[in-house]
């Protein structure tokens, strides 16, 4: 083990010698100490806050991938091409030590970078926070909505009911002889699909109710929690405007707790608003009204999808999922470090460079790589496909290899959790963790140590 640190020491010390880290970390520095004072943002402190976040969080990732991975390239290819590489491997190392040992210097330099930039934006974060705000409401949002860890909670699907109707249905056409027996259970599952559609829907007219259970109570008095939402109109109105109603109920008699609420919202998009959680949220539940009122435009409301209704409230603070966030972009730079310190080992230092950052595009992109490729639309016509009538089978071979191959880092992100004050989960980071950095191990000391072995570089002279 002394022998791997001696040479992570050297890495890391040859790290901050190296004039293309050196740049980055000059550039990092003035972006980070000049976003507080330029970004304005909606002209709220809330909104200076999250972009402040956003913008110094997503420099911060992108600047240090780019440096890990021309760093890790030209730790081992530069060598390979000074031949100072001869001095190493003729000592008593083994051609493991020398992997292990690049690879941590590697990284020991980028949790060091890593942690004086992260304490250097939650300093700035802390400073832009404490400014003076325009709005009381503006100080509520910040400490609820930003600088906190809350969980979304969805309505619960009164499951049992819908499954009842469904069951009532089908055993009614059976009767009539309009559907025969053995369809039973496919027409059933069917219906219930259905159901589930038709509570999500709230006519002209109507009234919906929607429960949340496990809720968190709140921890002041005047503590908020957000409602967001997004509706599709049918029809959808000429301004595409839809006006909604709500109203917060006692979850135990349904007595209303408060007047309606009526927001005017753009369809199909996602919206927000705040209310106080220590009136609504009762034993950890909490009754939400959605009204339809015919004369403010007879229009259907349609929650599209499981989430397109939440509350979100405080499970945790802001600091630990600060920390979760540092440490997504941390493993996601073990796996670029691993890669780069891999194909160092059989290309020169411009093709490895090449590979590493191709690899990390496609990472980065790979949710629009499967949309292109026509992931989910198995059943498309040859005219339509886009690999015509091979489409099937080169999906069939791609689809996979690029979800297994090539980590989502569009998935494991937590800077867009963080900004939002959603809670990142630690299944998250676990996920990350095998995903990135187990990969990425594994295919530098599998494959990558096995290449080094047999590669010559020179003989050991005794």
């Amino acid at each position: 083990m002394k022998r791997v640190l001696a040479i992570a020491r050297l890495t890391f010390w040859e790290g901050i010698r190296m004039r293309v880290v050196l740049v980055c970390l000059i550039v990092l520095v003035i972006l980070v100490l000049r976003m507080p004072f330029a970004l304005r943002g909606d002209e709220t402190l809330a909104g200076r806050l999250q972009n402040f976040l956003a913008y110094s969080l997503g420099a911060l990732g992108l600047l240090l991938s780019l440096t890990t991975a021309f760093f890790s390239c030209a730790t081992l290819s530069g060598e390979f091409k000074s031949r100072s590489l001869h001095l190493v491997v003729t000592k008593p190392v083994s051609r493991f030590e020398i992997l292990f040992g690049k690879w941590l210097g590697v990284n020991l330099l980028n949790i060091l970078i890593l942690a004086l930039c992260g304490a250097a934006i939650y300093g700035l974060a802390c400073f832009i926070r404490s400014r003076p705000e325009q709005f009381v409401r503006d100080r509520y949002k910040i400490r609820d909505v930003v600088w906190t860890a809350r969980h979304a909670a969805r309505p619960v699907v009164p499951e049992k009911e819908i499954a009842e109707t469904a069951a009532a249905r089908v055993n009614n056409l059976i009767q009539q002889g309009e559907l025969d027996k053995t369809r039973r259970l496919p027409a059933l599952a069917e219906e219930i699909s259905a159901g589930i559609k038709r509570w999500r829907v709230v006519q002209p007219g109507y009234v919906a109710d929607y429960r949340f259970e496990n809720l968190t109570p709140p921890e002041q008095p005047d503590t908020v929690i957000q409602v967001r939402f997004k509706v599709v109109a049918q029809p959808v109105p000429m301004d595409e405007m839809v006006t909604i109603g709500w109203v917060f109920c006692d979850p135990n008699s349904g007595a209303p707790l408060s007047p309606p609420t009526w927001t005017r919202e753009r369809s199909s998009a996602v919206h927000q608003f705040l209310v106080r959680a220590a009136p609504v949220i009762r034993n950890g539940q909490a009754l939400l009204q959605v009204l339809n009122d015919p004369a403010r435009g007879p229009t259907t409301f349609v929650f599209d999808g499981a989430d397109s209704l939440e509350i979100l409230y405080k499970v945790g603070g802001f600091e630990l999922n600060f920390v979760r966030a540092l440490l997504i972009i941390l493993l996601r730079l073990t796996l670029l470090s691993a890669l780069g310190v891999f194909f160092s080992v059989f290309v020169s230092f411009p093709v490895a460079c090449l590979c590493t950052l191709s690899f990390y595009v496609i990472c980065l992109g790979q949710p629009f790589w499967l949309e292109a490729m026509g992931a989910g639309n198995e059943g498309a016509a040859p005219q339509f496909d886009p690999f015509g009538v091979f489409g099937s089978a080169i999906r069939t071979l791609l689809v996979p290899l690029v979800r297994l191959g090539f980590p989502d880092f569009s998935y494991y992100d937590g800077v867009d959790r963080l900004i939002d004050g959603v809670y990142i989960p630690n299944g998250l980071v676990v996920g990350g963790l095998i995903h990135t950095l187990l990969y990425g191990t594994v295919l530098l000391f599998g494959p990558g140590w096995l290449i080094f072995r047999s590669r010559e570089v020179a003989e050991v002279q005794v």
